[in-house]
């Protein structure tokens, strides 16, 4: 790749729909073949050419630490701390000051887990402030539903209310610039008490700024206990 990889892993979350799996360890460090979700993830960022990535920890943080170290076979890693649970936009605004300059990132979830080839991709992409990694699903509706215009994202709409003639949706892996920054300070309290990534990816889609690449390889989201056993069947 042409710039320096940087990749922010949002690995702050309790897991609380996987417990009693999380009553004692955050949802990163929970077992998916014998290693962590987390990583099932930092391996694949290594694999596609990241040279650092700086993780967002919150519950349970220093068993995170303690896990994983400040490196990942060639990896750097480095880690910022989100004291209060307030959502994936508070989340990664945690890492700017570890984002320098006019450097893209890529940005993952500790719970979902897709090849390097993704990753690739996603840094490829360029002309954009943002890029989402979309796919294709039977039933959209339960999933935030992507709109999308030649080779724009237009819109990220989540869980409707009405039909939306859109089969993609957003599979939570993502490329930025540093302006998602000033996007991410702005967004507002959502419907569930958090501050959420995909208003700050709307805010640049309408400046016409947001792309996406379609994934149609390998997928875990792993929400649930039941997400975690099909995983173990699947990955």
């Amino acid at each position: 790749m042409a710039w320096q990889m940087k990749a922010v892993v949002l690995a702050a979350g309790q897991g609380k729909r996987m417990q009693p799996l999380t009553n004692d360890r955050p949802k990163a460090l929970v077992e998916l073949k014998g290693k962590p979700l987390l990583q099932h993830v930092l391996e694949s960022l290594e694999k596609a050419g990241v040279e650092e990535t700086i993780i967002v920890v919150g519950f349970l943080a220093e068993m995170v630490k303690a896990k994983f170290g400040k490196k990942l076979g060639k990896m750097k890693l480095g880690y910022v701390e989100q004291r209060i649970p307030m959502g994936t936009a508070h989340a990664l605004l945690q890492a700017r000051k570890k984002i320098r300059g006019k450097q893209r990132f890529l940005v993952a979830s500790t719970d979902v887990i897709v090849p390097a080839e993704l990753w690739k991709s996603l840094a490829a992409k360029k002309g954009f402030d943002a890029v989402v990694a979309l796919r294709e699903e039977e039933h959209p509706e339960s999933f935030g539903i992507a709109l999308v215009s030649g080779k724009k994202l237009e819109q990220i709409v989540e869980k409707p209310l009405g039909k939306i003639e859109s089969n993609l949706v957003n599979a939570g892996c993502y490329a930025f610039s540093e302006k998602i920054f000033p996007a991410l300070k702005k967004t507002k309290i959502g419907e569930r008490g958090e501050f959420e990534l995909t208003d700050a990816i709307n805010a640049l889609a309408a400046k016409k700024k947001a792309g996406f690449v379609l994934h149609k390889g390998k997928y875990l989201d792993i929400g649930t206990i039941e997400d975690l056993e099909a995983a173990e069947k699947n990955l």
